[in-house]
């Protein structure tokens, strides 16, 4: 017999041959198979076949396919006898064969016919049919315009089929076959109305109520989310009749009632109803000394009154979790009037095995009044059963100390009413995603919190008998409560003065320890850290030995060694652990007590070796990143650094505008700065790099000395004269920018001295000019013998630096300089003052200047203009000054206020000179001394 496929691939049966494939003859026999023994004309035919664009040769093709087709499908058919099968009729072809020969067709007629028959026997019938399928519908021809709408009218009526065949299940009581087919279906179909009314209806059926009233909330929300629809109107019916437990609406549907007596010993579905009501009071007894945290239980409160009902706290180990949830459980437990269930999932602890949630399962069952012998010993049913026990009741459940979100999902109710609060470290943001859990971040105590947790462990008394003591250990405890209540242990022995004294005096945890305690801050540690793998244990420890306030993305990879997205992964690990925080988008920190423990845990695994290497990542990184972005944000200098890093080296700032590469400096800096300082050897290096940034932008000019001076002690101790040369100018230029004169004198000698002996013009101009400028007294005209002893180092300046190419601008910056110094020489001659407002006026004005401070240039123009008696004239350059400086360094701000009250002062404005005075008074405070002395010297006796 020949058979015609066309639910799956298209092909031809006929006896043991097959023809199958994509060729054009198969697809004449499926377009007349979808025409259902109706005639398709030849031009249809043709048409469809070329997509429109049929060859000249297009009819003839047809023919032959039609003629090898016939002989398939009539292998005994004489030689010029009249077809039977495809046949010619008018101007186009059709098939004429039984129903049994093509599948489509046997398929649709017994569909037709299944709701005529009894259910088994129409059970049987789908059976066969839906597996005559063999895959997608015309499925080489899936993608042809001609195949389209049949294969969609084709999965439509499988679909129905499928439905079918799940009545057909439920009414001859196989409950649970229907279960796993209409789940089947209803995933395939998740927008299916109807697969969703059967797959609840099969639950419902093999009672599995609280699974069904669950799916239908979940429909009801993806129709919401993806159409912005409502169910249907059969669900919605269903669902209330499940909730109301109206079982004749199985019944009526001619769907026989499970009595499962094994499991429940009750007869009806959605579960056991016992006859004397169990109401379970499990919560553990809460702390007796329970403060602070009034946000986070409120908090707690709002997420289970506005219908979520489901609470997620996390947290690292130590910082309260678990005291949190119990006492607001406790707190709220008569909300919940049917009872509350608790479980330490044991998901972090010293047993080396989380609790089986299926254990948990049984030990609910029983304290809901299940007896033991009536749990089910398949999982699944144990499920079903406990979310049928509880559909319909108010509980409150505490899952405490959760491993991850696959330990918590089984022991969740199925249905509303029920308040779940979960606590775990990490692998639960599975719940927040999936089962809509609201999560709450719990981390240390606030200093009031904390504060308050002491008086309530130790009595007022004596938490507050030494407020500096008690402070003390607040900060050295981080807030952590684990860490405080361990304090008040040891001050049970000893007076609080002298635990706060010993944690001081102990690095590490080792302060911490406490005799008789098992699960000190080490132990509850190890339990987070036990479980990384090892990359991820790995950069936990070795992170821990930067010693700046937090760790970049790119800081991080170079630690690691490893890819940038790879090092991600590996710090949202840590983070979803817990054991680090990302306060920033990428920047991450650790808790003061969890970096001590993964600092004693790289000491004692990570070979000496591997810890300097690590810090030469880090060192290396930061290096080339700071040098590339001080060279984009100020080019007027070289390079002194290698320009570019080790091959493959993680480097955060390659490339950028100078807006960029400031930004860069800044967030960093002090990452950068505690680097410098923990590894001397390399400060020399940071204080070249830096140099420009904090003594022209940020004005952090003590940093920078303090570079400069620890690595004027490693070059010396290297003889590297080179390096002695230019931190001592650096140390001098620094005092001279704030002001300290006297103090920049001698670097600034020292390093004229030694340039001159290296020959370096460079070196040797740099600081003859900055000890030019140092002669000068601040905010003062200079006096003759001051303008005669700079303008002698100026004109020196000048011979070294003659014929010097400027490459970083230099030149021009010393050329501004020694006019400056020329200005100042001049000044006391005829005709000076003039020439000196001239140059002043023109240099400040010059957008092209290369002066190094342009506001210096207007409060020299204010001091020519004041010292002329132009107090009005003056008083605008001052202004002037005050709005270039922008800075927020407290020296550089009183400069022009100085200046200003002055001229305010001689110009008679009594009421601006005493708002000028209070200003400057209070910047004074923390002002270099030299300009606390000019200011002394300009309030005179009014001081």
């Amino acid at each position: 017999m020949v058979e015609v496929r066309v639910l799956g691939p298209v092909e031809i049966r006929a006896e043991a041959s097959v023809l199958s494939g994509a060729d054009r003859q198969l697809a004449v026999l499926g377009m007349l198979v979808s025409a259902r023994g109706q005639v398709v004309s030849a031009d249809r035919l043709i048409d469809q076949l070329w997509n429109g664009e049929p060859p000249r040769s297009g009819l003839g093709s047809l023919q032959a396919y039609v003629s090898r087709l016939r002989r398939l499908l009539e292998p005994d058919r004489q030689p010029r006898a009249t077809p039977r099968v495809l046949v010619s009729k008018a101007l186009g072809y059709a098939l004429r064969l039984d129903d049994d020969a093509v599948d489509a067709w046997a398929f649709e007629r017994d569909l037709r016919r299944v709701s005529e028959l009894t259910p088994d026997r129409a059970l049987e019938i789908l059976q066969d049919r839906l597996a005559t399928w063999r895959g997608k519908p015309y499925e080489q021809f899936a993608d042809e315009d001609w195949a389209r709408t049949e294969i969609s009218r084709l999965d439509e009526l499988r679909w129905s089929a499928q439905e079918k065949m799940i009545e057909a299940l439920l009414r001859v009581g196989r409950a649970g076959d229907a279960v796993i087919s209409a789940t089947a279906l209803a995933e395939a179909q998740p927008l299916r109305g109807e697969a969703c009314r059967l797959s609840a209806l099969s639950l419902w059926a093999a009672n599995r109520s609280a699974e069904a009233l669950n799916l239908l909330r979940q429909h009801r929300g993806l129709l919401a989310e993806e159409l912005g629809l409502d169910p249907e109107q059969p669900l919605a019916m269903l669902e209330a009749a499940i909730l109301d437990q109206r079982t004749e609406v199985l019944t009526d549907a001619g769907i026989p009632l499970h009595h499962n007596a094994d499991a429940s010993g009750h007869g009806r579905p959605g579960g056991p109803e016992p006859a004397d009501v169990v109401r379970p009071a499990q919560l553990p007894r809460p702390s007796a000394a329970f403060e602070g945290r009034a946000a986070q239980l409120h908090e707690l409160t709002a997420q289970t009154e506005d219908g979520t009902a489901f609470a997620l706290i996390t947290g690292a180990g130590g910082v309260g979790k678990t005291t949190l949830a119990l006492r607001w459980a406790h707190d709220v437990a008569a909300r919940y009037p049917d009872g509350q269930l608790y479980a330490d999932l044991r998901g972090f602890g010293p047993e080396e095995s989380p609790a089986d949630p299926d254990e948990i399962l049984a030990g609910f069952l029983n304290a809901l009044g299940v007896p033991e012998q009536r749990v089910p010993p398949a999982w699944s049913d144990r499920v079903a059963l406990y979310r049928s026990v509880l559909a319909g009741r108010r509980m409150l459940l505490l899952l405490d100390n959760a491993r991850d979100a696959e330990q918590v999902r089984p022991l969740l109710p199925g249905t509303p009413g029920c308040a779940v609060v979960v606590t775990g470290r990490s692998g639960l943001v599975g719940l927040v995603l999936s089962e809509g859990a609201r999560q709450l971040q719990l981390g240390p105590f606030g200093d009031d919190e904390a504060r308050e947790f002491l008086r309530a462990r130790l009595g007022a008394a004596v938490a507050d008998a030494d407020p500096d003591a008690r402070d003390s250990v607040i900060a050295r405890c981080g807030g952590m409560p684990l860490a405080l209540a361990l304090v008040c242990a040891r001050s049970a022995a000893l007076p609080l003065a002298e635990v706060a004294a010993e944690l001081v005096g102990e690095e590490g945890l080792d302060a911490f320890e406490v005799p008789g305690v098992e699960h000190d801050l080490r132990s509850v540690f190890s339990w987070s850290y036990r479980r990384l793998a090892d990359p991820a244990a790995d950069l936990f420890r070795r992170l821990a030995l930067h010693p700046g306030p937090d760790v970049t993305l790119a800081a991080a990879t170079a630690v690691a060694g490893g890819d940038r997205a790879g090092t991600r992964r590996l710090l949202r690990l840590l983070c979803d652990a817990h054991l680090l925080a990302e306060r920033q988008s990428g920047r991450f920190v650790y808790h003061d007590l969890l970096r001590a423990y993964a600092v004693e845990l790289a000491n004692r695994f990570d070979p000496g070796a591997t810890r300097r290497e690590m810090l030469s990542r880090l060192v290396d990184h930061h290096l080339y990143s700071a040098a590339n972005a001080a060279m984009a944000s100020y080019t007027l200098r070289d390079r002194r650094i290698g320009a570019a890093p080790p091959p493959a080296f993680p480097v955060e700032f390659a490339a950028g505008d100078a807006d960029a590469a400031l930004a860069w400096l800044t967030s960093e800096y002090r990452n950068i700065m505690a680097l410098a300082q923990a590894l001397p050897g390399y400060a020399h290096y940071f204080a070249w790099t830096l140099a420009s940034f904090q003594q022209d932008v940020r004005i952090s000019v003590d940093d920078s000395i303090t570079l400069a001076t620890a690595g004027l002690a490693h070059a010396e101790r290297e003889g590297d004269l080179w390096w002695v040369s230019y931190l001592t100018y650096l140390i001098g230029r620094g005092h001279v920018r704030i002001g300290r004169i006297n103090e920049a004198r001698a670097p600034l000698e020292r390093s004229i001295e030694v340039a001159r002996v290296l020959g370096d013009p460079i070196r040797l101009g740099n600081p003859l000019i900055t000890r030019a400028m140092a002669i000068y007294r601040p905010l003062r005209v200079p006096a003759p013998d001051e303008a005669a002893a700079a303008y002698a180092y100026a004109v020196e300046a000048r011979e070294v630096l003659r014929g010097l190419t400027d490459s970083t601008g230099m030149v021009k910056i010393a050329e501004h300089c020694i006019e400056t110094a020329t200005v100042w020489h001049d000044y006391h001659q005829p005709g000076g003052p003039e020439r000196a407002v001239e140059h002043f006026q023109k240099t400040a004005e010059d957008e092209t200047s290369m002066a190094v401070d342009a506001a210096e240039t207007w409060i020299a123009l204010g001091l020519v203009l004041h010292d002329c008696g132009k107090n009005r004239a003056a008083i605008e350059a001052f202004e002037t000054a005050a709005r270039v400086e922008g800075s927020e360094d407290d020296s550089r701000r009183l400069k022009p206020l100085i200046g200003l009250y002055a001229c305010h002062r001689d110009a008679g404005d009594a009421d601006a000179a005493r708002r000028i005075r209070e200003e400057a008074l209070q910047l004074a405070k923390t002002a270099s001394y030299s300009l606390v002395d000019r200011l002394n010297a300009v309030l005179g006796a009014e001081r």
